[in-house]
Parts: structure tokens; sequence; C-alpha cells
């Protein structure tokens, strides 16, 4: 990763700070060190590599060398933007840029598994996460942290996988360049960001939302919370779900885990 050329071309983007590294342990955990200093909002910390990558539920999420893209975002809060009410958006403002991506750009069916994962025939090549800081009751600071599986080599092996897996490579059939790929990503979010309470938002998350109308199981842990057909997504970034129970509910993103009934 010839780390010249990635920061001359990510310098066309409108964006804070650029802190570009061959290795961290976790991109989100470097980004709230740089928070500590005064980054400014929408700086972007990217690593080759990633040691220590973190993922939901407490789970370690391990980036190769060359294969795979692990970023992280950092943004402050917003009056009428990113405000605690909006905080429910910002996995599906990550998956939403990549997703909008692998459509237009890859000519990949990208789907929105909620809250915080791509899914690309029904396999996971994006995971989400989102983590937030607070003074207090006071919304301090957030930072999005996205992961790519691009190239072999980023998929974990089968036995270590939770969720089946792919990249992006395998399933485009081609050779894709990280650095355009990143650019685009990012083109997608900083497009997206200013209509992150608008309902326009929403409707572009439900028409790549993924298991609509479908029967799924919600857990934490290892306890199942409710099951039932998905609806949608609320206006605050909540599942809407139909529940076998015959009640319709909603549920924020917390730690919730999704799945269909048949991967149960």
């Amino acid at each position: 990763m010839d780390l010249s050329v990635w920061r001359s071309r990510l310098k066309e983007l409108p964006l804070g700070e650029l802190f570009l590294y061959q290795e961290v342990g976790s991109t989100n955990s470097a980004a709230e060190n740089h928070i500590k200093t005064g980054a400014p909002a929408f700086s972007l910390i990217l690593a080759d590599t990633q040691t220590a990558g973190r993922g939901r539920h407490g789970r370690t999420w391990e980036t190769r060398a060359g294969k795979a893209l692990a970023f992280s975002i950092i943004l402050y809060p917003e009056p009428g933007l990113l405000t605690p009410e909006t905080l429910g958006k910002l996995s599906g403002l990550g998956a939403l840029a990549v997703a909008e991506t692998l459509i237009e750009d890859y000519q990949l069916e990208a789907e929105i598994k909620w809250p915080n994962d791509v899914l690309v025939e029904g396999k996971k090549v994006c995971g989400v996460l989102v983590d937030v800081h607070w003074a207090g009751n006071q919304l301090k600071d957030v930072v999005l942290g996205i992961g790519i599986n691009v190239s072999r080599g980023s998929v974990p092996e089968e036995r270590d996988l939770h969720f089946p897996a792919a990249c992006l490579e395998d399933l485009a059939g081609r050779d894709i360049s990280r650095l355009e790929l990143l650019v685009k990503v990012m083109l997608s979010l900083l497009k997206w960001y200013p209509e992150l309470s608008s309902e326009l938002f929403t409707t572009a998350w439900q028409e790549r939302l993924a298991y609509k109308n479908e029967v799924v199981v919600l857990k934490t842990g290892k306890k199942i919370i409710d099951q039932g057909k998905v609806l949608g997504i609320s206006n605050e970034g909540s599942l809407i779900l139909h529940s076998n129970s015959g009640a319709e509910r909603r549920y924020q993103t917390g730690e919730i885990q999704l799945r269909l009934v048949d991967r149960f």
C-alpha cells in the first residue's frame, strides 16, 4: 500500500484530516485517539492491516494487508442532523453508502441486513461499527467504522464465521481497486450524510433492505427475543417487525442479532 498515492487521491475529497497507516490495532480505536487531539469532523482513519479490529458483540475482525478496506470516520453532533435522535441511523448511513456504491458502480445486487451489514447474494461483504461517546447525557462524538471484504484472503475461514461471507472480487468476477472503491463509498457517504434526518434517507435504506416480508429471528446473545416478518425501517432507524404474536414492534440496534428462520 503506497500511502502517498492514497493520500494524494483522498485529498481530492472534502474530508477533515487524513490518518493513513500500514498497520493499527483498530481504526475505530485510532480514531478515538485522534479525537482527543482535536481531529476535525469527517477525518478519515485508514489502515492496510488491522490486528485487532472490532465488530459488534465483542467480536474481533482481522484485516490482512492488501485484501480489504478498514476505515473509520470521525463525526460530531450537529443540530438538526447528528443528534441523539438520529444515532440509530448511523449504521444505516455506512451500509447505505457501501450498498449504493456496489449497485451503481460494480453492478452487484447489494442489500442491507439490519442494522449494519451489507450482503451480496446473501453473503456478508461489509460490516459497520458505530462507537458513540458521551459526556454525561451530552453526545460528544461518534466514530463510524466500516470494513469491506475486497479480495480473496479477506474472508475468515468458514469455521470462524458467524454468518456466510464473501469477497467482492469473487462476486464481481474481476479485480477491484481498493482505493477507487474507498473514494466511491466516501462520495456516497458524503452525499447521504446531510440527508440523515430526512425521509429520503429512510426511503433509500428501505429500498435496499434485506429480508423484507421474510420471517426472521431476533436474538441477544443466545436468547431469542422475538420472531416475525420484517416490515421495514422507521424514521429513527429502528426495525419494524410484525411479530408472530400479532403485534407490530420496533427494535433499536443495540446488541440485537437478526437471522432468517432457516439460518437460525
